[in-house]
């Protein structure tokens, strides 16, 4: 049997007699497997022990350790009593046995009570699956580690090196479909016995084995791209004025534990790479208050959609190659000849005065004109009908477009004579058969790509909604992305086609341009 079919009935078989925890029981799940630990936040009564005491069914003598977080709790009530014995022998050790230590499934309730000699050891438990205890080591055989609260922990209080631990947050909530929870109220029996045969559970030797494979995964460019993408949005998002008391931080141990999750989703989902799908899953590791959720989801959402195919790029190079074909055609078959002049409107030997201090006066005579020089001088100026005068001093101006009347520049009628010639060619033969190659090679570009879609559409993308820990109805943003990429190469397709017909219908004329 593949690993795909086991993990399926697997957790079919952890979410029997339980209601709305389908996603809940997958992350904790995938969490274990991948070696890393949860966080639960919720209120009290919906079920968050439960998952935890399910959870240890799922491995082969799997153990479980279950405590209640409490201010006055003590390490002897976590790790162990002291030994006796052995302090008689001078050292200081603990009766490990039915305690954390020993234990493949370890469920911490109210975790952010805990005291900090308690909060120190779990931080080596946690990264390193390792516990000191007296003048040894023990590797432990820890699967998975489960805290849960109703509250995140308080700032200020050394709780952050914890918190960041627990790679996976999940908000559990209580039933709400009307139909489950009748179910689950008149529901009798046992929710926490063992649902899970013997031939089913993971043995130590599977999660071993396991865990070498899930390390061989591929990480292809693409989903390092939406990473990289997924950076970016949290470093503007940090730099908003609004977000600068709330920041959302990843350490770069936590970026690595990430990919060692998404990779652990593409081998249980029998697959050799890490798919886009599977890239959803890093909404779950990146928030670190509740506030932040939607909009760490939107980042991973848009991150999927707008850049999660690495054609994107190709595409981008077909559109330069577009442009610099465009620019070559003009250069080669159009001749710009501009002979455009602006020059003053005389009207009747006179010209008029736009912008005039005195609006009935607002014509110059040419003659009057010509007289100006860098001194103001007394002159006449007329109205629109040349019958009154008024005298003004006056001076010439900036530019032979303006002049000076009573210090003010005022600017002079003008108007454009010529005209802007287009002289179009005909390419020569050879010139044009060698844009016809260039055409034909960013065809043939877009060809390929086209089959590279369709290719990742039949296989890549074959069981897109059948991954294990992602919502079917986030495929939606991977089909989209490729479904306007493959509408962008039909655009481009248009687009050159058009511009070899333009071309080739070419004559040789002269165009007066507007």
């Amino acid at each position: 049997m593949t690993v795909k079919p086991k993990i399926t009935e697997l957790l079919k078989r952890l979410n029997e007699g339980v209601f709305e925890k389908q996603e809940v029981f997958a992350m904790t799940l995938l969490t274990a497997i991948a070696g890393e630990s949860i966080f639960l936040l919720g209120a009290p009564g919906v079920a968050k022990s439960l998952i935890a005491r399910r959870l240890k069914y799922a491995f082969k003598d799997g153990s479980a350790f279950e405590y209640l977080m409490n201010r006055f709790s003590t390490p002897d009530e976590i790790f162990g009593p002291v030994s006796i014995s052995k302090l008689k022998e001078d050292k200081y050790e603990r009766n490990i046995k039915n305690y954390l230590p020993g234990a493949s499934v370890i469920f911490l309730d109210e975790i952010w009570k805990a005291g900090p000699s308690i909060q120190n050891t779990l931080l080596t438990v946690l990264n390193e699956k390792i516990y000191r205890n007296g003048d040894h080591e023990i590797q432990l055989p820890l699967k998975a580690i489960i805290s849960a609260s109703n509250e995140l922990p308080n700032k200020g209080e050394g709780l952050e090196a914890l918190w960041d631990r627990f790679l996976v947050r999940q908000i559990v909530g209580c039933v709400k479909d009307i139909h489950n929870f009748n179910e689950m109220i008149t529901k009798t029996g046992n929710a926490n016995q063992n649902t899970i045969g013997e031939a089913l559970k993971i043995s130590d030797e599977d999660y071993k084995k396991w865990n070498k494979e899930i390390d061989e995964i591929i990480i292809p460019e693409n989903v390092l791209n939406v990473i990289s993408v997924i950076r970016n949005y949290i470093q503007l998002h940090n730099q908003l004025d609004d977000n600068k008391e709330k920041q959302i931080y990843i350490s770069d141990r936590r970026w690595r534990k990430i990919v060692r999750l998404i990779r652990t989703s593409a081998f249980l989902n029998d697959r050799i790479a890490v798919d886009l799908m599977d890239c959803f899953l890093i909404k779950d590791c990146i928030w670190n208050e509740p506030e932040q959720i939607t909009a760490v989801t939107q980042f991973v959402k848009d991150a999927i959609q707008k850049h999660g195919y690495a054609i994107t790029l190709n595409v981008n190079v077909i559109k330069e190659q577009i442009v610099s074909i465009q620019n070559e055609i003009k250069k080669e078959t159009s001749i710009e000849n501009d002979t455009r002049v602006e020059k003053l409107a005389f009207y009747n030997e006179s010209i008029e005065i736009l912008n005039p201090p005195n609006h009935t006066y607002n014509y110059i005579a040419k003659a009057t004109l010509n007289q100006l020089t860098n001194q103001n001088q007394h002159h006449n100026l007329m109205d629109v009908n040349h019958y009154h005068q008024r005298g003004f001093n006056i001076s010439i101006g900036k530019d032979k477009f303006h002049i000076k009347i009573d210090g003010n520049d005022v600017q002079l009628k003008t108007e454009v004579k010529g005209n802007k010639r287009i002289i179009i060619r005909k390419p020569h033969e050879l010139i044009e058969n060698s844009w016809d190659n260039k055409i034909s090679l960013m065809l043939s570009h877009i060809n390929d790509l086209k089959t590279q879609l369709e290719k990742y559409l039949n296989t890549d993308l074959k069981e897109i909604r059948l991954n294990l820990f992602v919502k079917p109805e986030l495929a939606f943003y991977v089909e989209t992305h490729i479904a306007d990429t493959k509408k962008e190469l039909e655009k481009l397709i248009f687009e050159i086609r058009g511009i070899q017909d333009n071309y080739k219908c070419l004559k040789s004329e002269t165009k007066i341009a507007a």
